[in-house]
């Protein structure tokens, strides 16, 4: 098992030993000031934000378990942080993985792109994007078909190396150099919007979209619409060695980051600066689909497939244990990374994705490792509801 930050460990219990002696302070802020983590968090004891530290351990008791390969955990109430945990050698400026949770960062950039009137809507046909699809039967494919995995196009996501031949994720990140035109040359098999089909493909579309009606590529439009206002100073998203940014995945940033982006759809899209992404978007980003209903727009939407947590709750999830949930009804923000030893070069791949971002520890000393013991949404996020005092 990997030993905890000492040091945070220790800060933690130290504000909350404060608290139960009655002689809890805010870090900056009054109690009833709304915190933005802008330039920096408030961190506090879980006592200040109506929360049991003792119950609330009992998330870092599961997280950092043998074989769960946590790396950092952090917990966000009322925009404070009031809990964070890291493995021995981590600390809150450690590069984190996404994997496909950058799914739901590149939902929000199409949000934010509809709203600045560079996209009519999602109705919109994905054909007047992607000129090779004019004429053909794929031009019956929307927008909306595509964030909600429905495009209806033949798409194997399997990870199993046995089934390398017929993968067609596994074909993407380790043979294609152009990315892109790997996602839009897969032949139609349904009819759209008929079937939900887990398909980073998919999302892989929308790095296309966003490169013709912005002028220039997603990383680069979410570092002015998304990671500027939200004060992400570190972040890298890789892309192909076309220049493609890998909209289904691949977007490096600490715990601290990915918990802002959490925290931007907590309150629904707001931020201190003001409106980030709209409010419509981030409400019809966790509307059921007709195809499935624990999907939205690039969001997980958990509480609705998962017994044991409130209803509301949604997630954006990446391979090898990467999680970022969100109760709004609790004002909870709560974000999971594993293992990660991030490569040292520029973020491309160039072609082979797998050759510098590894994953399920294929490759010592580099990119991600899962949980060997499987990963548990009800036993990870129960102690943090329970904890809830007030």
């Amino acid at each position: 098992m990997f030993a905890l930050n000492e040091s945070l460990v220790l800060r933690a219990v130290s504000m909350a030993a404060l608290c139960l002696l009655g002689a809890c302070a805010s870090d900056d802020a009054p109690a009833d000031t709304e915190l933005w983590p802008t330039k920096g968090w408030q961190v506090r004891a879980p006592e200040q934000e109506g929360m049991s530290s003792s119950v609330l351990e009992g998330t870092r008791t599961y997280a950092f378990a043998d074989g769960m390969n946590t790396q950092g955990v952090v917990v966000v109430r009322h925009g404070a942080i009031v809990a964070e945990w890291y493995a021995d050698g981590a600390d809150e400026h450690s590069w984190g993985a996404s994997w496909s949770m950058a799914k739901s960062f590149t939902s929000a950039l199409v949000g934010i792109a509809i709203d600045e009137g560079l996209i009519p809507g999602v109705d919109v046909s994905m054909a007047d994007y992607l000129p090779s699809w004019k004429g053909t039967d794929k031009e019956k494919i929307k927008l909306e078909n595509v964030l909600q995995m429905a495009s209806g196009l033949h798409w194997n996501e399997s990870y199993d190396p046995a089934d390398i031949s017929s993968s067609d994720i596994i074909t993407l990140v380790l043979q294609e150099a152009d990315q892109l035109d790997y996602a839009q040359s897969r032949a139609v098999e349904v009819p759209p919007g008929t079937r939900f089909n887990y398909s980073s493909g998919d999302t892989m579309l929308l790095s296309g979209v966003l490169n013709v009606v912005t002028g220039r590529s997603a990383e680069d439009y979410a570092a002015e619409k998304l990671f500027g206002p939200l004060g992400m100073a570190q972040v890298e998203w890789w892309r192909d060695a076309h220049g493609h940014t890998l909209t289904y995945c691949c977007l490096d940033t600490p715990t601290r980051d990915f918990a802002r982006f959490g925290l931007l759809y907590e309150r629904g899209g707001n931020w201190e600066s003001g409106p980030v992404v709209p409010s419509s978007w981030v409400q019809a980003s966790v509307e059921p689909s007709a195809a499935f209903e624990g999907y939205g727009y690039k969001w997980w939407l958990t509480g609705r497939t998962v017994e044991g947590i409130p209803a509301d709750t949604f997630s954006a999830r990446g391979h090898d244990g990467q999680y970022i949930y969100v109760i709004p009804s609790l004002d909870i923000v709560a974000v999971r990374n594993g293992l990660y030893v991030k490569y040292d070069g520029e973020p491309i791949a160039d072609p082979n994705l797998f050759g510098f971002y590894p994953s399920a520890g294929l490759v010592a000393g580099q990119g991600t490792i899962a949980p060997t013991a499987g990963w548990s949404d009800v036993e990870f996020l129960k102690p943090i509801i329970d904890s809830i005092t007030e």
